[in-house]
């Protein structure tokens, strides 16, 4: 079986060809079976090729061959082996006596595609890391090893069922991008579309599954010592990792995210993204539209091609905001890698990652937007506090409105257009973290994506704050009925809520007007500062009573020595001897009772 020959770019047919062979169904449909619509077959073809996943296989250890067990079911030799490499990396980079960022990235990338995965996200961190670490570990989206031809070309072997050169006529050998999951290719297929297929790397679901699990368990073992004051929950951090990396690894969740966001942009006349081929997609391979345009980020290309930048900048954040708030799908990577220029249109690639928003959250941030704007730190407290998957009965709230005060004093003065939105939404997380509010994983990825987006629109509105633009949506696809009911419906809840509160109020003074005629009203003491104050008074009460015994034990002791009672010890009387011994010792235990105290309350 011979390869597909190497493509020549001056081949190339226009990318507005790709796609237009719609996929064969293989005619398998029954004549009397009414037609079904795309999104039914699409429905159809996921569920059928879900079922028969490779997680349902036999699961087999395979990294030096094969795709092997890739639900992360691995045995203790394999975790010790991978352990023992990656301590041998980290120690040859010597992390203990300084690591610069070239080191880092350096170190990441030898560790694999975990580790380069985690940089790609600290690279969008600047509150973590420092403005030169995060700069170089944003090199991590590009300069990533590609792989050779001949692995490409096994990989997709190993994918379909018919050779290869039955499905493409021809694959280039230059790769349009090289990740650490995937690597993407240029192709023709046999019918002639240019299409793009983004093949998955051999074997990085297993070492992924792997690094995973060994994060799992030393995040289990950490957890045992850090107890209830580690700073967030290890273990859910990693379960979450998990869930991403599942997701981001199976490109079938990819090829529907496609279709999705097709349909759902379909009336914007400015935004699009490539049509997948759902009949040559695999959990490991995408075959979609071969898409070539300007990078968003060419601004001197752009300007030269006609293009007005601020017009790009304000229509790429309105419709940001439409996938936000108005569809609740959005992508949750739009960095200019991913942001292409073609035909007027505004051309979003790389839909592995996305992120949904329930109704529920999406009329938190419209409340929370607004809230930013007006410098309501109430408003702002009320949009976390519904955000949160726990228990918030025991946030304090004075504390909370306290800490957001001091948030809107250090971003809420300034105008929208000077606001940093990254630093904010970085401490406004911080603070829900501190104040005891568990955030969902999909309101740090909003964050995260939004902190990118305000980066790729700056260049391009370097006067306008996204927030002015995601006002200004919000207001223009707010009609005046939807706010009068959206007013109507909060002053009907509050109302209600209100009337219960006053009710509850009345039934609880008539409860304690009862208790006090009957003499059993009880005053429960609430000192701030303080776990029990019962329990402080009385240790308070103890060493008081114990400072007494002392006292007196050595005051009646002096007498006993003075009275020369017999026997003598020392010349010493033993009575009193005995005295002094145990004032000492009574004394030295409250004295170390009170240092271990004050060393417990600086620790809080």
């Amino acid at each position: 079986m011979s390869e597909p020959d190497r493509m020549d770019e001056r081949d190339e047919a226009p990318a507005d060809r790709a796609g237009a062979a719609e996929p064969d169904d293989g005619g398998q449909q029954p004549p009397a079976t009414p037609p079904r619509t795309a999104q039914e077959l699409l429905d159809a073809w996921y569920e059928s090729v879900s079922r028969s996943s490779l997680f349902d296989e036999a699961p087999t250890i395979g990294l030096f061959g094969g795709r092997g067990d890739e639900s992360g079911s691995l045995t203790r030799g394999s975790r010790l082996r991978r352990i023992a490499q990656m301590l041998q990396i980290v120690r040859r980079y010597d992390i203990f006596h300084g690591l610069t960022p070239q080191g880092l990235r350096q170190m990441l990338m030898e560790l694999g595609p975990t580790f380069v995965k985690a940089g790609q996200i600290l690279s969008m961190r600047s509150e973590i890391l420092p403005e030169n670490f995060t700069r170089e570990l944003g090199k991590l989206r590009t300069e990533v090893e590609p792989m050779d031809r001949e692995t490409v070309l096994a990989a997709l072997r190993a994918e379909y069922d018919q050779p290869i050169e039955d499905i493409f006529d021809a694959i280039d050998d230059r790769p349009l991008g090289s990740a650490s999951v995937a690597q993407v290719h240029k192709a023709r297929l046999v019918t002639g579309e240019l299409v793009a297929v983004k093949v998955q790397r051999p074997h990085v679901q297993e070492v992924m599954a792997q690094d995973i699990s060994i994060m799992r368990s030393l995040a289990r073992y950490a957890s045992r010592f850090m107890g209830d004051e580690q700073f967030l929950d290890l273990q859910s951090v990693v379960d979450e990792l998990w869930q991403s990396f599942r997701e981001e690894t199976d490109f079938l969740v990819e090829a529907r995210s496609l279709e999705e966001f097709r349909r759902n942009n379909a009336g914007c006349a400015f935004v699009d993204c490539p049509k997948p081929y759902p009949a040559l997609c695999t959990r490991h391979v995408v075959v979609m539209d071969y898409v070539e345009g300007i990078p968003i980020d060419d601004r001197r290309r752009l300007v030269a091609e006609g293009y007005d930048l601020a017009e790009i900048g304000t229509k790429l954040v309105d419709n940001y905001t439409s996938q936000m708030l108005d569809d609740g799908f959005f992508h949750a990577d739009p960095h200019p890698g991913n942001l292409v220029i073609r035909g007027g249109k505004i051309v979003y690639l790389d839909l592995g990652i996305m992120g949904r928003l329930s109704s529920h959250d999406r009329r938190a941030v419209r409340d929370m937007v607004f809230a930013v704007a007006t410098c309501d730190s109430a408003g702002l407290a009320d949009g976390l506090l519904r955000f949160s998957v726990s228990d918030t009965s025991d946030v304090d709230q004075a504390h909370l409105l306290a800490d957001l005060d001091a948030i809107v004093a250090d971003f809420g003065l300034s105008d929208l257009s000077d606001l940093d939105i990254g630093s904010f939404l970085n401490a406004l997380i911080s603070m829900a973290q501190k104040d005891g509010i568990e955030l969902p994983g999909t309101v740090t990825m909003l964050a995260r994506s939004l902190v990118t987006l305000e980066g790729v629109a700056h260049d391009l509105l370097p006067e306008t704050s996204i927030v002015d633009i995601i006002q200004s949506h919000i207001r223009a696809h707010t009609s005046r009925e939807e706010l009068a009911r959206r007013e109507v419906r909060r002053l009907a809840d509050e109302t209600l809520s209100a009337t219960h509160g006053l009710l509850g109020a009345a039934s609880e003074a008539k409860l304690a007007m009862r208790m006090l005629t009957r003499g059993q009203l009880r005053v429960n003491l609430d000192m701030p500062g303080t776990m029990d104050p019962l329990e402080d008074l009385a240790r308070i009460a103890n060493r008081l009573t114990m400072s007494v015994i002392v006292a007196g034990l050595f005051i009646g002791s002096s007498v006993v020595y003075y009275a020369r009672i017999q026997p003598v010890i020392f010349g010493i009387p033993v009575i009193g001897f005995l005295g002094y011994l145990a004032a000492f010792f009574l004394g030295a235990w409250v004295a170390l009772d009170i240092i271990r105290e004050n060393r417990r309350r600086r620790r809080r």
